[in-house]
């Protein structure tokens, strides 16, 4: 028998990695446009809530044909580790060799899930969004938030960024990081009706712990695409009725889940398969249209899938190998093991 022959590549061997924006946007897209053209097996993300407050585990499945790869990621999300100087979300992927199930790798999730988060929230954008989008309005200072920034930099040439957060330490040393690394301005609003008012895109990365309303639909102007992931509702109940096209990530997990931006709206019966125009990966694989006018106004429901974790930790491990980088592990290494 032969030895089974692992990887693990931790958050700083990541970061050491260098992985560029480019770089980035290309596999997560790759993995979105797989989903859209049916190259997939995805269960729904499954959801373990556990006796503490504002925490859960999340468990995200799936394989990914065009490279042939299966992966599980369990994620830790627990909304007041900040008073533990920890991350939110804390997690990691393992990689699967299909022909015989064999897992080659353990990569660190936390910092691919804050990458493949902005990645998505970018790509969404780069065909929902108007390409002459100026003014971006971000609600949220958490890990994602800063690759949805840096990632959005990338494909608009913003003349404003605004930010806000619930904890304003948050926002204040977010601005001033992001500001001297994109060399823009990044303004803090102490409320959200002044970061995203008239805002070209809008993104709601909010961590609620239960039901506010951050975003009016009165303050989305004609045009305005809106974004949102958060666990909880956080924008008004009317907007996925009232705008042009509803888009999502993947249909059959948003509306199977209690978790979710919209989930309450679905559990009462209201937000049905019809209000839905399209998936995320369908538009991407060119199967359906994006933004099809200036004046649409686009709502984007991204809740998160296995497939954009599955690709980032394929891509970390890759470029893992090739620079000598990572912690190797050895399983089965004699017969007997067996």
């Amino acid at each position: 028998m032969s030895a089974v022959e692992l990887l693990f590549v931790s958050k700083e061997q990541i970061e050491s990695l260098e992985l560029q924006p480019e770089e980035i946007l290309e596999t997560v897209e790759q993995g979105v446009i797989a989903h859209g053209k049916g190259e997939v097996v995805m269960p729904p993300k499954t959801h373990l809530p556990i006796d503490y407050p504002n925490s859960l585990f999340n468990i995200l499945k799936g394989y990914v044909k065009p490279i042939n790869v299966s992966g599980v990621k369990v994620l830790g999300d627990f909304h007041d580790n900040y008073k533990h100087q920890l991350p939110s979300e804390l997690a990691l992927t393992i990689l699967h060799r299909t022909e015989t199930g064999a897992p080659f790798a353990i990569i660190d999730a936390t910092m691919t899930t804050w990458m493949r988060t902005g990645a998505i929230t970018a790509l969404g954008a780069k065909i929902l969004a108007r390409k002459d989008s100026k003014v971006l309005g971000h609600i949220g200072a958490r890990g994602t938030s800063w690759y949805n920034v840096r990632f959005l930099n990338k494909i608009f040439d913003f003349e404003e960024i605004r930010v806000t957060s619930r904890r304003p330490e948050s926002s204040e040393r977010f601005a001033d990081i992001l500001s001297k690394e994109l060399k823009k301005k990044i303004t803090v609003t102490q409320t959200t009706r002044d970061c995203v008012r008239d805002a070209d895109i809008i993104i709601d990365a909010s961590r609620l712990t239960h039901h506010q309303i951050l975003v009016e639909d009165r303050w989305v102007k004609p045009g305005c695409l809106i974004q949102a992931y958060g666990a909880i509702l956080s924008i008004a109940p009317s907007l996925p009725f009232s705008v042009d096209k509803l888009v999502v990530d993947d249909w059959l997990q948003c509306k199977g889940s209690e978790f979710g931006q919209l989930a309450s709206l679905i559990k009462d019966g209201k937000l049905r398969d019809e209000h839905v125009f399209g998936e995320h990966g369908e538009i991407a694989a060119g199967l359906k249209p994006g933004r099809e006018s200036d004046v649409e106004r686009i709502l984007f429901w991204h809740k998160g899938y296995a497939i954009s974790d599955i690709m980032m930790a394929d891509l970390v491990y890759r470029k893992a190998r090739e620079k000598g980088v990572g912690t190797p592990l050895v399983q089965y290494a004699n017969p007997q093991d067996i």
